[in-house]
């Protein structure tokens, strides 16, 4: 089932897919990719790199266990 959620193994919803845009749990904006340039953007519109990298931004605003 593809619902567009992302969620970790206790199933807690940690993120979601929103078109090109990746949302953090609890709705904020984490990334977007822009496929017209392909590069990915942080909330603030910094550049994170080429290439879709909102995985890798969401990974990043995780809390440490």
């Amino acid at each position: 089932m593809n619902d567009g959620y992302l969620r970790n193994r206790e199933g807690k919803i940690v993120g979601r897919f929103d078109g090109n845009i990746l949302r953090d749990g609890t709705g904020r904006i984490v990334a977007r990719h822009d496929s017209s340039d392909d590069r990915t953007r942080t909330r603030e519109g910094k550049i994170v790199g080429n290439g879709d990298l909102r995985l890798f931004q969401l990974g990043k605003d995780q809390p440490e266990k």
